[in-house]
């Protein structure tokens, strides 16, 4: 949440939040593997910032699947109805 509203270092991030400087570092470095973040070089400073496009791409392949998966729960809220009628009855 605090990269997305720009890019930080992990000196930055650490006075943000409760959780130490190696703990930060691990996490950034996680989510860099991941490519939702780039990390770059500028004096001493090594900013981190937000990489939109692979969260993007996760939110259209996910938007893809929608329908069918709604479609394949109200079918299965259907049979569990009907079980459930039939075991009341």
């Amino acid at each position: 949440m605090r990269l997305a509203r720009g890019e930080a270092t992990v000196n930055e991030l650490t006075q943000a939040f409760d959780i130490s400087q190696p703990a930060i570092s691990r996490h950034l470095k996680v989510l860099e593997n991941a490519g939702l973040i780039k990390r770059s070089r500028d004096a001493q400073r090594r900013p981190s910032r937000v990489q939109t496009q692979p969260i993007a791409d996760a939110v259209s392949w996910i938007e893809r699947y929608r329908d069918l998966w709604e479609q394949t729960y109200q079918r299965l809220d259907a049979v569990l109805a009907d079980e459930l009628k039939r075991r009341n009855t």
